[in-house]
């Protein structure tokens, strides 16, 4: 039997990587890739998808912002999430919207295929590497909800970037990145600089 794939990950190096693993495999065909949140709901809408891979951070929503949308749509759907960051923050967050394993970006060719088979036939994959579930991550997981953009714009106000000079540096106006700013103060729920910096020296944004 084979299985229809869907690939939501931004680098297309790593894109690359997985439909490669894949496509030797014998048993996901066919592959389809996307760069962003949007372009995979649009697709969702009208393709076939018996496995979502999907990466966390993604531009402009990250994978957990659209993940509630996908479960309610698609139940039956299995979701293999990537993340770099080996956090139970992560691992709560995926929990919580019904993702079926959490693969991290370092994964070779078994890993991701172990990942994907176990998640076949048994509904989950459990990685060894990444932490348990039921450590403390309130704080952290905060972050995770942040788009790409959001933290570009953290890490640049860290090294004391003023809105003028993150806005010529992203190609952005200065309108836009106190916008970006305000959503980004609302996601962490603080409400100055000082705060800010120090989400991203305690998440590695600086």
């Amino acid at each position: 039997m084979y299985y229809s794939v869907f690939i939501c990950e931004d680098h297309q190096i790593v894109t690359d990587g997985i439909k490669r693993i894949l496509g030797n495999s014998g048993s996901f065909s066919p592959v389809r890739n996307f760069q962003s949140a949007e372009k995979l709901l649009e697709a969702l809408h009208t393709g076939q998808c018996n496995i979502l891979i999907l990466d966390i951070n993604l531009p402009q929503k990250s994978g957990l912002d659209i993940l509630p949308e996908i479960r309610r749509d698609y139940p039956d759907m299995w979701i293999l999430v990537l993340t770099m960051y080996n956090s139970p923050a992560i691992l709560n967050k995926a929990k919580e919207q019904g993702v079926h394993g959490v693969l991290l970006k370092d994964f070779g060719e078994q890993d991701l295929l172990k990942a994907l088979n176990d998640i076949i036939t048994t509904g989950k994959y459990q990685n060894p590497v990444i932490k348990n579930y039921d450590e403390d991550s309130a704080d952290a997981s905060k972050v995770l909800f942040l788009t790409k953009r959001e933290k570009e714009i953290i890490t640049l106000t860290a090294q004391g970037k003023t809105s003028s000079e993150i806005a010529e540096i992203l190609f952005l106006s200065p309108h836009t990145v106190n916008t970006h700013r305000r959503n980004i103060y609302k996601k962490l729920d603080i409400t100055n600089i000082k705060e800010l910096i120090t989400v991203a020296n305690a998440n590695g944004l600086q």
